[in-house]
């Protein structure tokens, strides 16, 4: 048996990848090392299980070790790799102390699902699986600290929390491909292929096509089988959940916004919000100016409600003197676990410490008739109003805001 062959692979390959070509091609150890067992198959080695994320090392040995079987996508061991929602609620009564915390079973899993679950191998699947890594990780720290923690706020160290693998595999995609990928992740389309790259030989080709870096990110978990949308003639892929969804955001900010001189030589005006004044429209006129400049430079390949969001909070992140969150998770009594789009605190830990908690909105100009742009008012200020209940902003000054865009024109602050 040999467990997590691809790991150090995978290493050489983020890092160097002449080396990996090296030795995983011919005349390299890694090659010679699966010949060996290959040839010892006929006289002494009676089967070999090997277990790893991705076949591309494997893939790039060529006829090294080309006798392996991959059930990675066989209906029967799709809840081997996670939990399901039924294991976890036998589990989390045995790691936490639920009567003591007050809470239920259900209460744990719903909070966790977003972040944690979406997982599917198989289009023949019954169920999603959630990470069973970062659910044990969680759950250790709510035992430990006695509290309902966000999911969001405790992942597993071992996860890849800056996106730096990801980066890495866009850096080895054919020209155009990184694009379209952007478009599609903005745009929250689905992802869809005839089906997933059975041999990726790294040492026969120089980038990544179409099809090898989408199975690619379906091996490593950055996208996942949609079973709904799947059918017999394509497969489709989604991103699984919000720490995934926020991994390409981070991704695709450094690539596309931090790396670009009109994004970081702009200015916002956020001295509105350190005052915490009532009166944002400083604020809000500002954003207008640095969206005009950073979609006119064609930072991104279009505007969308996801780009907006993405891009106003990687700048505000950049500022000192302000914490952001995007997509922060909030508990709303009687609706839920919710996602607010930007949440902003200004003069933390200080006597005048403020939550601005902001809903976005964003309608194009071909779409951008009154009632549209009224309907979109109504909406994310209903929306901003039941966030601003929510449990986590108890007994702290918070000023909620609805604004909205049409383009990057912002035409209403409110």
């Amino acid at each position: 048996m040999v467990d997590e062959y691809d790991n150090f692979a995978k290493s050489v390959l983020s890092q160097d990848f002449e080396l990996f070509k090296a030795i995983t091609g011919t005349g390299g150890f890694l090659k010679d090392f699966y010949a060996a067992i290959k040839e010892g198959a006929k006289i002494c080695v009676a089967k070999t299980f090997i277990t790893g994320v991705s076949s591309v090392s494997l893939d790039s040995l060529t006829s090294g070790f080309n006798i392996s079987l991959n059930v990675t996508s066989d209906k029967c061991f799709n809840e081997y790799a996670g939990f399901t929602e039924d294991e976890l609620a036998e589990l989390i009564p045995q790691l936490v102390d639920i009567e003591k915390l007050g809470i239920t079973s259900d209460e744990v899993i719903s909070r966790m699902k977003p972040v944690y679950d979406g997982y599917c191998f198989s289009q023949e699947a019954e169920h999603t699986v959630f990470n069973s890594s970062m659910c044990l990780y969680y759950l250790r720290a709510v035992q430990n600290k006695q509290q309902f923690l966000p999911p969001e706020d405790y992942l597993d160290p071992a996860s890849d929390h800056d996106g730096s693998k990801l980066q890495q595999l866009f850096e080895i995609a054919e020209d155009g491909l990184v694009d379209e990928i952007v478009e599609s992740y903005l745009s929250n389309d689905l992802f869809f292929l005839d089906k997933l790259a059975e041999n990726i030989n790294l040492n026969k080709v120089t980038k990544y096509n179409r099809e090898q870096l989408l199975s690619m990110f379906y091996y490593l978990g950055y996208l996942t089988i949609d079973r709904d949308a799947s059918d017999s003639s394509s497969l489709a892929l989604k991103i699984p959940n919000l720490f995934m969804s926020k991994l390409f955001a981070q991704c695709i900010a450094n690539m596309r916004l931090k790396t670009n001189t009109v994004f970081t030589d702009t200015v916002l005006d956020i001295s509105s919000l350190r005052a915490v004044n009532d009166d944002i429209s400083s604020f809000a006129a500002s954003c207008t100016e640095f969206l005009s400049s950073i979609f006119t430079n064609q930072v991104l390949t279009h505007m969308s409600e996801m780009a907006l969001n993405l891009t106003l909070y990687t700048k505000l992140k950049s500022l000192r003197g302000i914490f952001v969150e995007m997509q922060k998770s909030l508990r709303v009594v009687g609706k839920g676990e919710k996602f607010a789009d930007l949440v902003i605190t200004v003069n933390k830990g200080k006597s005048n410490q403020c939550i601005y908690l902001i809903e976005l909105r964003y309608v194009t100009k071909t779409d951008a008739t009154e009632a549209k742009i009224q309907n979109s008012v109504k909406d994310a200020t209903d929306q901003v109003l039941r966030y601003k209940s929510a449990i986590e902003f108890k007994d702290r000054q918070v000023k909620a805001y609805a604004i909205v865009f049409v383009g990057s024109e912002c035409v209403y602050c409110g």
